[in-house]
């Protein structure tokens, strides 16, 4: 919620008559905490009207400080410019680079280690290995 819209809920809430100084104290604490609310802890308003100048005013000096620091971008009226050729070749290196094994070298042939005939892997045997005991 905005300082503003704040100070406009206050004001509506204080219709009911309270006394001057928990009003005050209600707007301060009510507050989120930040350097606004820093401020007038330290300031002690003495009427609540007071306290609502004292907080805009915060308000807009802690948000026009950030507004220094970082500036809003101007949009530019031309198009931007796309880096259409940097994407193809970086796509292109992917695709060339998905194919190789690890460390970028070429990939061998499949052999298997039951038969040791390439073009298949001992996974896609369905029977267990023999056990040959070594005497």
């Amino acid at each position: 919620m905005s300082m503003r819209d704040y100070v406009q809920k206050t004001r509506h809430l204080v219709t009911k008559p309270i006394d001057m100084a928990s009003q005050g104290h209600v707007f301060v604490f009510g507050m989120r905490e930040g350097m606004t609310r820093y401020c007038l802890t330290r300031a002690e308003p003495a009427t609540l009207e007071e306290a609502f100048a004292l907080a805009l005013r915060e308000d807009y000096v802690v948000a026009s400080s950030y507004a220094r620091w970082m500036p809003a971008e101007v949009p530019s009226s031309g198009p931007e410019p796309m880096e259409i050729d940097a994407i193809e070749a970086s796509q292109h290196q992917q695709s060339s680079s998905s194919g190789r094994g690890r460390g970028g070298r070429e990939p061998r042939a499949l052999v298997c280690f039951r038969c040791r005939k390439s073009g298949h892997r001992a996974a896609v045997y369905r029977v267990p290995a023999p056990v040959i005991a070594h005497v």
